[in-house]
């Protein structure tokens, strides 16, 4: 069981997340805790360690300062007498540990990622040892585990990848003998370490990501990631209030699902469990007693083809266009390589062999890194004409929609564009995957939420599943 942020975000959300915990150990059940850093606590060491880096020490002790009332204020609701001693004790080593490094790095003004993640896994830290205190407190044995013991990683500091044969032979020798002796194992999410001991962590989505990964080492039943929400949506709530929690989808819908914007786990957390065939469980923490969503690797037909519709609602379209006598294909060809070595996601892309050019969707942050990338790939063919000037269209959306039995089943195009029209709405760019997956498109960004909500409408609210045309055709 993974909990995130918001699920241990205050004493009363630990007790919350630690009494599911007791819970499902009473049944004799074999349960291994992942803790996220108390919601916001990652974002506030960041920015203690930006103003020591900017030598703002003001700022650093202020800083500083909230995370301790924060961590002791948890800890004053949640334990009491010796145990809340032994953990305070814990908790203020753990500061003082950071007070050190800030004070160290307002000095220097610069730290490397591998000195970065030695203090960003503190918050981890520091939940997972209020977490086995409440476990104390409800009367159950939790055991604190540091997930360098466990985790092991490559040294790309910042965003490490696994080692999952050292891993899966390092969870052997820690955690089943704990689980054998009767208690509950509570590991820090977010972070690992590399084979020689140098603490690493796993980039954005990192706590879900260990979650799974230890899930995948131990061969566990399921993984549970516990958040705030019911489980996986049809579309976003709070543009479709009509929206329902989906039972169940497949681990390739949910990667898809990830990548376009859905924020519920991220799409590298579901690798490791994809790999192994081990079901993994969106569950709310604050309603536990709601299923959830489970991802799965297959699932029969339904009779809705369309599972979700999504949005990436900060995007941009990248143009670039040769001249007729160049070989656009050798050009391109060294575009996307070039877009490789930056570790540029495309969300999607475009091409027209006839006027030799190529569209790239691109989230919006990413935008001005390519173009800088092709004027400086491209700076000899654009001084000479052979490239025309590079076009960017800001203030555009990326529009998703997705589900696994589009496959094979006709209309779906024409039902989706005729539904986007009728809501005055032009299309800019449009792909669907080779896998039949999705079907992107984009838009002006101001009318998202109406394409969200008319497509939503279409397809998935009540009544539209007797509209969609039989299986068996193209879906082009």
């Amino acid at each position: 069981m993974k909990f995130g942020g918001t699920s241990v975000g205050s004493a009363e959300r630990i007790r919350q997340a630690a009494t599911i915990v007791q819970q499902h150990a009473e049944r004799a059940e074999d349960v291994v805790v992942v803790v996220s850093a108390l919601s916001k606590v990652t974002d506030l060491i960041l920015g203690v360690l930006n103003s020591a880096r900017l030598g703002k020490g003001k700022d650093m002790e202020e800083g500083l300062q909230l995370l301790r009332i924060r961590h002791e204020q948890v800890l004053s609701e949640l334990c009491h007498g010796e145990n809340q001693k032994s953990v305070a004790a814990e908790v203020q080593g753990t500061l003082q540990r950071l007070h050190e490094f800030c004070s160290a790095l307002l000095l220097l003004g610069s730290a490397t990622p591998q000195v970065m993640d030695m203090v960003l896994p503190l918050g981890e830290q520091m939940s997972a040892h209020l977490f086995v205190a409440c476990l104390s407190e409800l009367g159950a044995k939790g055991a604190f585990v540091d997930s360098a013991r466990l985790l092991a990683t490559d040294e790309k500091f910042g965003d490490a990848t696994p080692d999952m044969e050292t891993t899966r032979r390092q969870c052997r020798e820690v955690i089943q003998p704990l689980l054998r002796k009767g208690l509950i194992p509570v590991v820090m999410g977010y972070s690992g370490a590399t084979q020689t001991g140098q603490v690493s962590t796993l980039g954005r989505g990192g706590s879900d990501y260990s979650g799974t990964i230890l899930g995948a080492a131990m061969d566990a039943r399921e993984v549970w990631i516990w958040t705030d929400v019911d489980g996986v949506l049809t579309a976003d709530p709070r543009v479709c209030p009509e929206a329902v929690t989906l039972p169940e989808i497949t681990f390739a819908e949910a990667i898809e699902l990830s990548y376009y914007g859905a924020k519920v786990i991220h799409r590298k957390a579901i690798w490791p469990a994809m790999e192994c065939g081990i079901p993994v469980w969106i569950k709310n923490s604050f309603k536990p007693e709601v299923p959830g969503t489970k991802i799965v690797s297959s699932l029969p037909p339904s009779g809705r083809p369309v599972k979700a519709v999504t949005a990436v609602t900060q995007a941009s379209l990248v143009t670039l266009t040769t001249r007729r006598d160049v070989h656009f294909a050798e050009v391109f060809g060294r575009l996307f390589l070039r877009l490789g070595h930056e570790h540029v996601d495309v969300l999607f892309s475009t091409q027209s062999s006839s006027e030799d050019s190529l569209g790239l969707v691109l989230r919006e942050p990413d935008a001005e890194r390519v173009v800088h990338a092709i004027q400086r790939l491209f700076r000899t063919e654009l001084k000479h004409g052979l490239l025309n000037p590079i076009a960017v269209h800001r203030d555009i959306a990326v529009i998703a929609v997705l589900g696994s039995d589009m496959k094979g089943t006709c209309g779906i195009l024409g039902r989706l564009f005729s539904a986007v029209a009728r809501n005055h709405v032009s299309v800019n760019a449009v792909a669907q995957g080779a896998s039949e997956l999705n079907i992107c498109f984009a838009v002006t960004a101001s009318r998202a939420d109406d394409v969200v909500r008319a497509v939503h409408q279409e397809f998935l609210s009540p009544g539209s599943a007797s509209e969609a045309a039989r299986p068996g055709a193209e879906t082009h």
